[in-house]
């Protein structure tokens, strides 16, 4: 086999690995191409009441977030805690070919607000709930684009 061959295919493999991100509290894979915040309001909420979670993405320098497709973050249902959710940000269609610099975010990027059904038998504490991060990106200096996953803690505290 030649050398090159081998070296693409490991460099296939290399991007074929998920992105994975903490959420609030927890540190970024250092392969993630933006740093995700999580805040949930109130601090602490009562069963059977609502939450407030804001997702900000902050691309690394050099990292441009695309309009389209939306970025989604997708809260799955847990029984007794919450119901399923899900928000997206973005345009729901491509830009025409000669306006594609219009689909990237500039600066910072539209935070996603989602409000979140607690359970009215939730139990009291902080519960971890497993939420999914979509986005796509591109790398200004080479041009390179690519869809990512990220896993996002969402810290839930029921009093």
């Amino acid at each position: 086999m030649k050398p090159w061959i081998a070296f693409f295919g490991v460099y296939l493999l290399v991007l074929a690995v998920p992105t994975r991100v903490a959420g609030a509290g927890g540190s970024a894979a250092s392969e993630a191409p933006v740093k995700v915040v999580v805040a949930v309001s109130p601090g602490a909420v009562g069963a059977g009441s609502e939450a407030s979670v804001t997702v900000r993405l902050d691309p690394k320098p050099g990292i441009k977030l695309n309009k389209y497709p939306k970025i989604k973050l997708q809260i799955p249902a847990v029984p007794g805690l919450v119901d399923a959710a899900e928000q997206s940000v973005g345009n729901p269609t491509a830009p025409p070919a000669d306006q594609m610099e219009t689909n990237y975010f500039h600066g910072s990027v539209d935070p996603l607000t989602i409000a979140v059904h607690v359970d009215s038998q939730a139990a009291k504490g902080r519960h971890d709930i497993q939420a999914k991060l979509s986005y796509f990106y591109c790398v200004a200096a080479s041009g390179y684009c690519a869809p990512a996953k990220a896993d996002v803690t969402i810290p839930v505290t029921v009093r």
